[in-house]
């Protein structure tokens, strides 16, 4: 791939007749993972966002190959309720960015970045977003780290299988400032998995940081 290949990239939304490429895609994407750290799905959920339960944006090169997606997904999947476990407002609008696949020739070309900050301008304004991601695919929720969602919860979900919770709201929106020394945050990687639950069971959230991904306790930020 040349170097200028992402710049001629065409990024368009996608529709019905796109359907078959999208699960292609998702298919191959997913080859060698199991559902510790992605999620299958089957061709009728692509269907159903097509047909209007949601939006998918997609990247095609120049030749008219589908090469990325992202899939923006309106309200919340059954299991997962943000609204409840975050104290969301009762009436919110709740929208998910709810799974993406990059072609293998185009990944390390920060295109999962790209396709949050696509899906989030998507949105609706008011909208709060949320997306789940796997602990043992840190590509996954370091992206969306990177692009101002926190991790909010641990909870085990989609046929019991453990996922962060990842929140923000829509719109633009500044990145959270990296904790300052001597706050109280706690390196995420440095901590097992029941102890990163019970922290973010008490409102501690994992945001961004120089040295990966830290739980930074509520009082640094109420």
């Amino acid at each position: 791939m040349s170097p200028d290949a992402f710049s001629l990239l065409c990024w368009r939304r996608l529709g019905p007749a796109d359907r078959d490429r999208i699960f292609a895609l998702h298919l191959r994407a997913i080859q060698g993972m199991g559902p510790d750290q992605v999620r299958p799905e089957s061709l009728e959920f692509f269907e159903a966002l097509l047909d209007g339960a949601g939006r998918i944006i997609g990247a095609c090169d120049p030749d008219g190959a589908l090469v990325a997606y992202g899939v923006l997904q309106d309200g919340p999947d059954p299991g997962t309720r943000p609204d409840l476990w975050l104290g969301w407002p009762f009436d919110a609008r709740i929208q998910k960015l709810a799974g993406s696949s990059v072609a293998a020739e185009y990944r390390g070309q920060r295109l999962q970045r790209e396709l949050i900050r696509r899906r989030v301008a998507l949105a609706d304004p008011d909208a709060y977003l949320y997306a789940t991601a796997a602990p043992s695919n840190p590509a996954s929720w370091r992206s969306l780290l990177g692009e101002g969602f926190e991790i909010r919860r641990l909870r085990r979900v989609y046929q019991d299988t453990l996922r962060y919770l990842l929140a923000r709201r829509a719109g633009p929106r500044a990145e959270p400032a990296a904790p300052a020394a001597g706050d109280g945050a706690l390196r995420l990687e440095g901590l097992s998995l029941d102890e990163q639950d019970r922290l973010l069971s008490c409102g501690w959230r994992g945001r961004p940081a120089p040295s990966g991904c830290v739980l930074v306790p509520p009082e640094a930020f109420e």
